[in-house]
This record gives C-alpha cells, sequence and structure tokens, in this order.
C-alpha cells in the first residue's frame, strides 16, 4: 500500500475533465492501481507537452480517461527518442518501471487529420464547431477554446490565417476609383443641396416675418427692412461694453417773443440754445423724426428777422455730412415746402419720406433727436423757426443716455422702414426692434445723480413693436397712480375722434381724470390752449368736466386756458403764437409727449412719450417731476392764464 495516495500529483489533463463524483474518482484509482503504474507529475507534464496531440473533451456523462499504450511504431525519433529516456525513469521506492505514454482520446482525431490530409477545410471547421459545443461551460470563449486546445505551433498558425491577404492591385484600384466617384457625387449633392436649403430657409423666414406678400414690390422693402432687424441685433450682440444709464437731464423750453413773466419766476434753457449745443457736439450721427421742415421764413411773404435762429440751426444741419457727421431724417409727407430737406439731401442728409395718412391716416407728429446714439431731445417743438421764438414749447434733453437712446433708436428705425417704397404696416413687428423698456419693464437710471425708472411709449398702436407701451395706456397709467394731484398743460384737450368721418365721442382720459377727482379725490387742473386754430367743441367738454366741482359733488378740478399775446405784426405770421406744451405731472411721475390729446392722436398719428418715475431726491438736487412741476405753476398763476367760461374768445391783444 503507498504511503501518500492522496498526494498523488495531479495530471495536467485532469484540469480539463469534467468534474465527477468522489465515489467514480475512488473507483478510478483503483482502477489505475491495478492496470497502470502511476504517472509523476513532471513526466506527465513533458509527455503531454512533446506529443502534438490535440486534446479532447467528452460531454460530461461519459468523462475522458487516459488510455495507456505501447510505444508507437510511427512516433517521430526526437520524440521516440525522449519517450525512451522517461521509460528508464523509476519511481521512488519502487524499482525501475516502464511508463508507457499517455495518450487522450483526442490522438486519435489527430491521427485521424493526418491520415485524412485530403478532408475539405470545411469538414475540418464543422468538426471543430462539434467539439466547441461539447467544450465544458467554463470556457465560454471560443478563441480562448482554441488557444487552450491547439499547441503553440498551431496557434501561430491560426493567428497568420487569420491575417487578411492584401488585396490584388487591380481590385484596389478599381475600388478607390469607386470610392473616388462616390466622394465626386456627394460633394455634387452638397453643393446642390446647400443653395436650395438657404432658398427654402429664406422663403420660410420671408413668410413668417412677413407673410404673403401682397404683391412683389414689397418685397425688396421688407427684405431691407429684416435685413435692418438683423444688423440691429447683429450690433446688440457685438456691443461689448454695455449702455449708460447714468443721464444728465436738462428741462428746456421756448418762450414766445412779448412773453414776459415776474423776474421771480423759474426759467430753463431755450430748445434752440440745446439744439444748438447738440450740433456742434456731434461726432458720428444725428438722426431726427419730425412733422416737417421749416427752419426758413419761405412760408411767409416778407423776410422776418425773427427767422434767425431757425437759419441757424438749419446751417448747422447742412455742415453735418462734411464734418463727416452722417444725418438721417424721418419726415412727414407730403410737406409744403420742401425746400429745407431737399437742400439738406443735396448737402449727403438721408431723408426718408412718410405718407402716414397711407399707412395710418394720420400724420408723424414725432419730435425726436438722437445724437451720437447717446444724447436725445424729446419735446413739442417740431423742426420751426416759430418754435423757437414764437411758439411756447417744452421738452426735454438728456445727455450721455445711450440706454435710453438705442431704445429711441428702434422706433426711428421703424420710421426709417415705412419711409420705403410700398411697404406696409407689419404685424407683429420683427424682433429686432422689440422694446427695451415699458411701463411694466422700465430701465433703472440715474437722472442727476438721483434714481429714476424711465421708458419710451409710441402711438399709434400699430407703432408699438413687442414689449412697447402705447403713448395712450401710458397716460392713463400715471393718472390712475397720482395720489395728490394731477397737473397737465396741453394744446387740444378733445375728448372725441377729432377727424373721424362721422365724429364720435372719446371719453377714455376724460373717465379717468373723473374718475381720479371724484372717487380717490385727487386734485385735477388742467391748461389748455386757447389760439385762432383751436376747436370751439374743445371748450364744452372742459366746462362739463369743471362742474365737477361744484357742490354737491365738489370733485377737486380745475380747468384753464392759456393765450399767448400776440401783437398786429405778430398775428400776421401763421400757426404761432400759442402755447404748444404736451406735459403732464404728478406727485410721483413727469411725462412729456408729443401728440394733442384727442383720440386721432392716439389711434392714426405717430407720437412718442418720455415718463419718468422719480420721488426721491439725493441732497439738495431736484426731481424732474419737482422741475416739471414748478413750470406748471408758473404758467397757472401766469397773467396769460383766463378762467374758464362758456363765451369764450381766444383774439387776445398784446
Amino acid at each position: 500500500m503507498r504511503k501518500k495516495e492522496a498526494e498523488t500529483p495531479v495530471r495536467r489533463s485532469s484540469r480539463l475533465q469534467p468534474e465527477v463524483s468522489s465515489e467514480e474518482m475512488l473507483n478510478n484509482a483503483e482502477a489505475e492501481e491495478q492496470h497502470a503504474p502511476i504517472l509523476l507529475l513532471r513526466s506527465s507534464i513533458k509527455a503531454h507537452r512533446l506529443l502534438p496531440a490535440v486534446m479532447e473533451f467528452q460531454p460530461e456523462t461519459e468523462p475522458t480517461q487516459p488510455v495507456l499504450e505501447e510505444e508507437p511504431a510511427s512516433m517521430p525519433t526526437r520524440t521516440k527518442k525522449i519517450f525512451l529516456q522517461e521509460k528508464d525513469r523509476t519511481v521512488p521506492g519502487e524499482g525501475p518501471e516502464r511508463f508507457p505514454r499517455v495518450v487522450l482520446k483526442r490522438l486519435e482525431v489527430a491521427e485521424k487529420e493526418k491520415e485524412n490530409e485530403g478532408v475539405e477545410k470545411e469538414e475540418v471547421v464543422e468538426e471543430r464547431k462539434v467539439i466547441a459545443q461539447l467544450t465544458p461551460a467554463y470556457s465560454s470563449n471560443l478563441i480562448m477554446k482554441e488557444k487552450l486546445l491547439t499547441p503553440s505551433s498551431d496557434w501561430r498558425n491560426l493567428r497568420e490565417r487569420r491575417i487578411l491577404k492584401p488585396m490584388d492591385s487591380a481590385v484596389s484600384k478599381k475600388r478607390m476609383l469607386g470610392n473616388g466617384q462616390k466622394h465626386i457625387l456627394w460633394m455634387s449633392f452638397c453643393a446642390y443641396l446647400l443653395p436650395c436649403l438657404l432658398i427654402l430657409g429664406g422663403a420660410s423666414w420671408y413668410l413668417w416675418e412677413f407673410g404673403t406678400p401682397r404683391s412683389l414690390l414689397v418685397v425688396p422693402a421688407q427684405m431691407h427692412q429684416g435685413w435692418s432687424s438683423f444688423a440691429l441685433l447683429w450690433r446688440k450682440w457685438q456691443r461689448k461694453e454695455g449702455c449708460s444709464s447714468h443721464c444728465r437731464f436738462l428741462l428746456v423750453e421756448s418762450i414766445p417773443e412779448n412773453l414776459k413773466y415776474e423776474r421771480e419766476a423759474v426759467h430753463y434753457t431755450s430748445v434752440y440754445q440745446a439744439w444748438m449745443e447738440l450740433l456742434e457736439g456731434a461726432n458720428s450721427s444725428i438722426d431726427i423724426a419730425a412733422f416737417y421742415f421749416s427752419l426758413r421764413d419761405m412760408d411767409i411773404d416778407v423776410e422776418s428777422p425773427l427767422s434767425r435762429q431757425g437759419k441757424n440751426v438749419l446751417e448747422k444741419l447742412l455742415e453735418l455730412p462734411s464734418r463727416g457727421v452722417k444725418l438721417s431724417i424721418a419726415v412727414n409727407s407730403p410737406q409744403k415746402p420742401q425746400s429745407d430737406t431737399e437742400d439738406l439731401t443735396k448737402k449727403g442728409a438721408d431723408v426718408k419720406y412718410l405718407d402716414f395718412q397711407h399707412l395710418t391716416g394720420g400724420v408723424l407728429h414725432t419730435k425726436l433727436w438722437i445724437v451720437d446714439k447717446k444724447h436725445i431731445y424729446i419735446g413739442s417743438a417740431n423742426m420751426d423757426w416759430r418754435s423757437l421764438t414764437q411758439v411756447k414749447e417744452l421738452g426735454a434733453v438728456l445727455y450721455n443716455c445711450s440706454c435710453l437712446a438705442q431704445d429711441l433708436h428702434k422706433i426711428f428705425q421703424m420710421y426709417r422702414y415705412l419711409g420705403e417704397e410700398g411697404v406696409s404696416i407689419p404685424h407683429p413687428w420683427p424682433t429686432a426692434f422689440s422694446a427695451d423698456s415699458g411701463h411694466t419693464h422700465p430701465l433703472h437710471m440715474l437722472l442727476n445723480n438721483n434714481t429714476a425708472e424711465v421708458y419710451i411709449s409710441s402711438s399709434p398702436f400699430a407703432l408699438c413693436s413687442g414689449g412697447r407701451t402705447s403713448d395712450l395706456a401710458a397716460i392713463l397709467s400715471v393718472i390712475d397712480d397720482a395720489e395728490q394731484f394731477i397737473y397737465i398743460s396741453v394744446m387740444d384737450y378733445v375728448p372725441r375722434c377729432q377727424y373721424c368721418n362721422p365724429m364720435r365721442f372719446w371719453p377714455a382720459v376724460d373717465d379717468r381724470l373723473r374718475t381720479a377727482a371724484c372717487d380717490r379725490r385727487v386734485v385735477v387742473r388742467l391748461l389748455v390752449s386757447c389760439w385762432s386754430h383751436s376747436d370751439m367743441s374743445m371748450f364744452v367738454f372742459l366746462e362739463s368736466l369743471s362742474l365737477l366741482s361744484q357742490e354737491p359733488l365738489g370733485c377737486p378740478i380745475e380747468v384753464k386756458v392759456f393765450v399767448v399775446p400776440a401783437n398786429e405784426e405778430q398775428k400776421k405770421i401763421p400757426f404761432a403764437r400759442v402755447n404748444h406744451n404736451k406735459y403732464m405731472v404728478t406727485d410721483r411721475i413727469a411725462y412729456i409727449g408729443t401728440s394733442n390729446w384727442s383720440e386721432d392722436y392716439f389711434t392714426k398719428t405717430a407720437g412718442i412719450g418720455l415718463i419718468i418715475n422719480q420721488t426721491i431726491a439725493t441732497g439738495d438736487s431736484i426731481l424732474v417731476r419737482q422741475e416739471l412741476e414748478a413750470v406748471f405753476h408758473r404758467d397757472w398763476d401766469s397773467s396769460y392764464t383766463h378762467n374758464l367760461h362758456s363765451k369764450m374768445s381766444c383774439n387776445t391783444e398784446a
């Protein structure tokens, strides 16, 4: 009996055997002890390495048993020599014995493959597939199975067989030519597809922005507008520095000749002086929107020395192109005379004429200057020599206020677009014209070092782009916001549509004023103009409004008229000697506009408004609202103001 049977070395081939039960292992051990000598670990491994046999596995139901054979006659010489050396080895303690080499059943397959050298490769592949199916589950990778079951030399051959053979030169050349043709076809297809996509995209964008064109004549103008919109967006995206909101505010006015206030009354910079400073300080551009141009006295029979200031302004405008300053103008059309704008065009100004009668049924009534995209003028003064010396005007100049100037420039660009041939008002306006400020999103600024909320309103509704508050909505919101007082100075206050046929009642503003006075007990004071062109029905409406102040109602409403005196020479000047102001001030907000207060100006006529919400002053500084309030009190208490009565006469002598 052996001393350590349990430590018998395990042959390498046994690692690839399926697991068997312990009882079968005992039976196998007894059979080996009776019929075959025990193989040493070294000799068995060496014999396994030397024999070029392919190991084969059987299913678990038929475990592979080692087969002992005598020395085969067909063994190679080198292998046979090694085999004879192995036979002379002895097991320690038991003397020399012959060790027949172990040949697994897989050797039969190898021998069979040698005998059947003419068998087709497909059969060999098929046989290997069968062998792979019978391989134990622990070796799932087919490549690893082949590597484990194939000697190293056969594995190298197998790996070399898997290397792709180089293509024939003719086949390679043909394939390269085919690829080149495909590449050329693909490039041609892309070159054809790209313009089609661009055209399709452009047409889709045009239909999205403007809809189906009514005529081919409007297409170029609308495309120009689209390009302008893109240019506005591009400039906005390209702008690296933020706009300036630290502005200097200056209230300006024109006081007609022979209109004298008390010495202690407030006085502000004249419109003429402000315009001349803006013209002299311009560096790159000036944009002007105006009702008309009449800076020379060519509309009256005799030359008047009073037109000298208007002529000076025109001379400065004519010099701008030669100084390298771009002058762009949007003006209502038709206008008579056109001599000023024609002379400006000859000097290089870019003038656009807007036929608002055709567009909206009204006129372009805006009075706006934008200088170098950072200085602004808004007010009641037209580009007229009379507005500087013969008409009472009021406006505002804001210096170094580029945030507000950029917002105003969008309105100016809308006017310029409407000056193109064959255009109509788009609905809605492209996003490039969307407002930067509005009632719900005002600009937060510093005006004379005092915080303020500022926004721009516009009329009519058709000219309000995305986010823009209409002029009427702005006026109503200022009235509704008042808590203590509402002071209004306007040339015309007519609660009806003056130029409609037939005329109709329009109570939008009138109802709000009555509500503010009678419901909230807000003091309402209304100062209107009385001159030769006044609509006499206006005074009837104003009288009905003032009657609310009588008992038992006692609503705090007062109405007065302002008359600018005129002598015989001044009476000969047409459309002069009138209080042309258009503003409103409350205990919280200041409003400076360009429109008279009747329905036509808010539904048909183009105009703008500047709304400033400023309630807290820093140090001894004066708020914009307070400056405007002081102007109203000066005019309200002056000798040129008269009480309203049923038989008004506006022919007051100087």
